[in-house]
């Protein structure tokens, strides 16, 4: 894009650069604003954002097994498991053994999860009209296919973690006889 950008004759390096470090400055003052708005801590002071992931996550497949929770945030499964410990103590979780592989093991809300979520839903549809309200119907078409494509780039891997990725699985393919 930088090169893309710097082929255009009306912009300079400089103007270009400025606004990386404009664009960079305002998501990263703002992120924790728009990701985690100070409302949402009345929601429950004491519960870690991972562990509010975790539930709407949960909530989202109707239940869970570990792995699936761990995987889906990205965490190893001792993390995963502190996080759904502390869930079952505050009530909000429901851990149950699966009776064919007792290895297995469920998550599921709670009664008092559900609640939590539930309102934890209401406050972000109350942002999401919020936003759909102050924008035109174009500008909201526009900002959910601006939207797709940035989690898109971001998903992307680049030419070095995919050369990377290679030599990895080049390093665990080894043959015992």
């Amino acid at each position: 894009m930088l090169k893309l950008l710097l082929r255009d004759a009306k912009y300079s390096p400089e103007v270009i650069v400025y606004q990386y470090q404009e664009v960079f400055e305002l998501i990263f003052n703002n992120f924790k604003k728009f990701i985690f708005p100070e409302e949402w801590l009345a929601i429950d002071l004491e519960m870690s954002k991972q562990e509010l992931l975790a539930m709407m996550l949960i909530d989202q497949h109707d239940q869970m097994i570990m792995s699936q929770l761990a995987e889906q945030i990205n965490i190893p499964m001792s993390t995963a498991t502190g996080i759904v410990d502390r869930l079952v103590k505050k009530g909000y979780l429901i851990r149950a053994r699966d009776e064919t592989d007792r290895r297995v093991v469920t998550l599921k809300l709670s009664a008092n999860g559900k609640v939590l979520i539930e309102s934890l839903k209401e406050k972000i549809s109350g942002y999401l009209s919020k936003i759909y309200e102050s924008l035109t119907e174009d500008e909201c078409s526009y900002l959910f296919k601006i939207i797709n494509k940035v989690i898109q780039v971001i998903q992307t891997p680049s030419k070095a973690e995919s050369e990377a990725g290679l030599k990895q699985e080049q390093i665990h393919k080894i043959e015992i006889e």
